[in-house]
């Protein structure tokens, strides 16, 4: 079988640039092996209940779920507000969800320590199994020693830079992560730093931002420490190339970037067609 993941890493499709993210999730456990594609068909939930997911789904929120590996069902995990809420039974669990798309207080708990979010959603794509799940047994292992919680979860998007990862309530973006990556990964999200090797760019900014930002950030590793990383000015060179004025502390970085083409396959069920060629900002630091 042919795996997209491998197909980007081969054609050199970057990982810059792809850290979109929703502002706001709202995850239910539910046992993986129900879970289904799409997600609002999952096994075992009341028809309200996956009603009212659907609906608070989109205009920047995301809804799905993380598997029950402690036995606990229908609990609700908000973020980046770091909220966990225990409902009575399915139709109070629609009520909430109703209440969490309008932006209203569920009440409930904080959740105490960080938490990491890998999918391993393989009814959604198979790379998600073949790459999401050993790097979550990986940071499931390795997490408490570093006071940090880790949860397999449904598609989270970027199938084809598996596995995808998010840190919340950071809300950073990784992708491309390694078994053997994950201690290094997991020491840098517990300093408060980023892992700059799987990092997808500051979901706050568009892909050329994105792109520019993740090479100042490349360029300044081993360098020396900067505190604050901010997009100062594009300058728009034609449709397709660009420079971009990166500050880092008190210095401007100049980035210049480009966008070329690549062939791009979204997940693995489209690869017995010929890959669609989509455009991408690739950016490098001004000598």
């Amino acid at each position: 079988m042919h795996f997209c993941t491998d197909h980007a890493i081969a054609s050199g499709e970057p990982l810059a640039g792809t850290g979109t993210l929703a502002e706001r999730h709202l995850f239910i456990r539910w046992p993986k092996g129900k879970w289904r594609r799409p997600r609002f068909e999952t096994v075992g939930l009341a028809d309200d209940l996956l009603a009212a997911m659907k609906a608070a789904t989109g205009n920047g929120r995301y809804v799905g779920f993380v598997d029950t590996g402690d036995g606990q069902s229908l609990e609700l995990l908000s973020f980046p507000d770091m909220t966990s809420v225990m409902p009575r039974d399915q139709a109070h669990a629609a009520e909430l969800v109703a209440l969490w798309r309008d932006g209203l207080p569920l009440g409930g708990t904080p959740l105490p320590r960080r938490v990491i979010l890998c999918c391993t959603d393989a009814k959604t794509d198979a790379c998600c199994a073949r790459y999401g799940f050993p790097v979550f047994k990986a940071l499931a292992a390795a997490a408490p020693v570093f006071e940090l919680d880790v949860l397999q979860c449904t598609h989270i998007g970027g199938c084809h830079f598996a596995p995808s990862v998010i840190v919340m309530p950071d809300r950073q973006r990784y992708g491309r992560l390694t078994p053997a990556a994950v201690p290094e990964f997991l020491a840098a999200i517990a300093r408060d730093d980023i892992y700059l090797p799987g990092y997808k760019g500051n979901p706050g900014l568009g892909e050329l931002e994105q792109s520019a930002e993740a090479a100042a950030r490349h360029w300044a590793a081993g360098r020396r420490p900067v505190a604050l990383f901010e997009v100062a000015g594009v300058e728009m060179l034609g449709e397709d190339a660009a420079t971009i004025a990166v500050r880092l502390d008190a210095e401007t970085l100049t980035i210049n970037a480009q966008r070329q083409p690549f062939p791009v396959y979204g997940n693995c069920r489209d690869m017995d067609s010929p890959a669609p060629i989509k455009h991408r900002w690739v950016a490098w630091v001004s000598a």
